[in-house]
């Protein structure tokens, strides 16, 4: 039976290989690691999807579930975290987010800025609203918004969607007093 953890709505479900305690081990057969690691890769990914989270600090996160099971008394270690996360950043599915250099602290990419941009783009395009200058808060937290999956999104990921329109010029930029105020202005 998978074990399950509750959040706002539905429980998450955990996948039957969270409650097998070789699982939050480094297994040393390269082979076997490769599938464990993408095995990990798939849990955080749906995890974070489901509980909508963004941002991972490793020292915290091994303490806490996904990466800690208390009816096992088991936790993954931050070094074999840290050798998830390296994976999930050549997927495109993360970012380094510390102090140069350093590998504490990351953004998850459970939906990849690739595709927040398209969705945005698409809600605009829908809604009529090229070339109109809109602040990030709006887009993340607006009346308008409610009721699309970009709702909500952390600035840190809505930005990088929108450096990904921009690149595409299908977006313009404009400075704001904060990150909130940063105004984008899309086009078709």
């Amino acid at each position: 039976m998978a074990s399950t953890i509750a959040a706002a709505g539905e429980p998450f479900q955990f996948p039957e290989m969270y409650n097998f305690p070789p699982f939050f081990t480094r297994q040393p057969n390269e082979s076997t690691w490769k599938e464990q690691r993408r095995q990990w890769c798939d849990l955080v990914l749906a995890f974070y999807r489901h509980n909508r989270l963004y941002s991972m600090s490793l020292a915290e996160a091994v303490t806490e579930p996904p990466f800690a099971n208390r009816q096992l008394r088991r936790a993954l270690r931050v070094d074999v975290l840290r050798e998830v996360v390296d994976e999930l950043v050549k997927q495109g599915n993360a970012v380094w987010a510390g102090a140069k250099g350093t590998k504490d602290i990351c953004l998850v990419f459970w939906r990849k800025p690739e595709v927040w941009a398209t969705m945005i783009h698409q809600w605009a395009s829908e809604r009529g609203l090229f070339n109109t200058v809109l602040t990030v808060f709006e887009l993340a937290n607006g009346d308008d918004t409610a009721g699309q999956e970009f709702h909500g999104l952390d600035a840190a990921t809505l930005r990088r969607a929108l450096d990904v329109l921009q690149s595409q010029s299908k977006a313009q930029l404009f400075a704001g007093a904060s990150d909130e105020d940063l105004g984008v202005k899309l086009f078709a």
